[in-house]
């Protein structure tokens, strides 16, 4: 039966993960503090762990930092209940670099502490339980900051895929958070570096 539940939630995600076909993706694990009254907001604090399979849409140093994404101001506006799921509107998305601190999920703020080298918006956000303990949140955002958004050509910053395979069970659920979110950060297309960026990089490397 665990097996079956377990596909049944994998195979959610990846029917709401189709369109997107780039093969770049900033890749994540984390938790997530998930509303129960509409208008509350749900807020979610990840880690960054692109093992190298996968590229990242930009260049991250893994030997030397580490990088979280941190979810905030996604406010609730309907909840279908079971099945039906949840809608979101507004949020933040926000891409961290830090040398310093190690994330510690008794302490969110350890998440903020860095660089925000990419912030975004959601367009929207759409969360479903398909059981009691699995089930998936598809979302699209736009990146419109950050210290590196320069390295991502205007036409690749809008609609990424933000997918999540969602599990509240307490073996993976971190104390003082509803759920445990692993998914990904997609573009529509695997994102070509910038050239104006590309060329003054170019430039200050020879001045």
């Amino acid at each position: 039966m665990k097996k079956s539940l377990l596909i049944l939630a994998l195979a959610g995600m990846v029917a709401i993960a189709g369109p997107a076909a780039a093969q770049q993706w900033f890749d994540f694990n984390g938790q997530a503090l998930v509303p129960s009254v509409i208008n509350d907001d749900l807020s979610a604090f990840l880690l960054v762990n692109n093992d190298g399979v996968i590229a990242t849409p930009i260049p991250l140093d893994f030997d030397n930092f580490e990088y979280t994404l941190v979810v905030e101001g996604l406010n609730l506006d309907a909840d279908g209940g079971p099945g039906v799921g949840q809608s979101y509107s507004g949020g933040t998305i926000t891409l961290y670099e830090d040398d310093q601190t190690a994330a510690d999920f008794t302490s969110t703020p350890t998440f903020t502490d860095g660089t925000a080298i990419l912030s975004g918006t959601f367009q929207s956000l759409n969360r479903r339980m398909l059981t009691s303990t699995l089930g998936n949140a598809t979302g699209v955002v736009d990146w419109t900051g950050g210290t590196r958004l320069a390295e991502i050509a205007p036409e690749d910053q809008t609609d990424w895929t933000f997918v999540v395979s969602i599990s509240n069970r307490s073996t993976v659920t971190e104390p003082g958070f509803d759920e445990n979110w692993n998914g990904k950060v997609e573009p529509v297309e695997p994102v070509v570096p910038n050239e104006d960026s590309s060329m003054s990089e170019l430039k200050s490397r020879h001045q």
